[in-house]
């Protein structure tokens, strides 16, 4: 199956939620969920990658379950049954608090992530390409389902990519990323300018976008705006150069 970098996240959907995943698993796409776990129903829920709506055949169930000290329980179902349950103990999960959780597929396996942390690795019993949906159920509140395209790569050598966090300093334009959260660098370290690209996903809560470059000594302005049509300009920043270069 032929994979589409330019899926837009699900937003703000109603759990229970199942949703397609355009071109289906690939070794490299990245699935982040974010919501919040409830704190008045219910002590589990799951996140379940498979082959189609019926829920008979799940390559990966991934159930987080709030009993006996907090675990998670690993799964795959085949024709309608379970295997044996693979369980990860010291779940960093709360009732009640946002959680991050970040799916990574590669070849061998699925590393995910909690809250910027690899919580547990868990290896494919069947193939990962026949996965075309995402369900989750269970006493959650989801805020986006986001998608990652292969290619995209942190700029250390992390076993995920991890997400872009920054403070905004009081002086226009300052922004930094924190040491142990790299930002995410594209495969190309510069650009021709004008340069014109997609955002993969599209546009959605906590997404960061940091340009990084070099003012030359001729210039007088710059300028990075995102667009949905060519005549539609909803943000832009633009940085004036007036100023005397040594």
């Amino acid at each position: 199956m032929a994979f589409s970098g330019s899926q837009a996240p699900y937003l703000n959907p109603a759990v229970p939620f199942s949703g397609t995943i355009q071109g289906g698993l690939q070794d490299g796409l990245q699935i982040t969920v974010n919501g919040t776990v409830l704190s008045s129903s219910g002590s589990r829920f799951a996140v379940d990658f498979q082959t189609g709506f019926s829920g008979d055949d799940i390559a990966f169930h991934f159930n987080p379950r709030f009993e006996d000290g907090g675990y998670a329980v690993c799964n795959t179902r085949q024709n309608g049954s379970w295997g044996p349950e693979e369980r990860k103990m010291h779940l960093p999960l709360r009732k009640g608090m946002p959680f991050d959780l970040c799916f990574l597929v590669q070849s061998s396996d699925f590393k995910v992530m909690v809250n910027g942390s690899l919580f547990v690795q868990y290896f494919h019993r069947v193939p990962f390409h026949r996965v075309d949906t995402i369900s989750v159920n269970g006493s959650v509140q989801l805020s986006y389902i986001s998608f990652q395209p292969p290619g995209v790569r942190p700029a250390n050598r992390a076993p995920i990519t991890q997400k872009v966090i920054h403070t905004v300093q009081s002086t226009l334009g300052q922004m930094f990323s924190t040491p142990a959260f790299p930002p995410v660098m594209y495969p190309h370290p510069a650009y021709p300018m004008p340069f014109v690209t997609t955002i993969p996903g599209g546009l959605y809560p906590s997404k960061s976008i940091i340009l990084s470059g070099t003012v030359l000594p001729s210039a007088q302005r710059c300028g990075s705006c995102v667009t949905r049509t060519a005549s539609r300009w909803p943000w832009m920043v633009s940085t004036c150069l007036n100023i005397t270069i040594a």
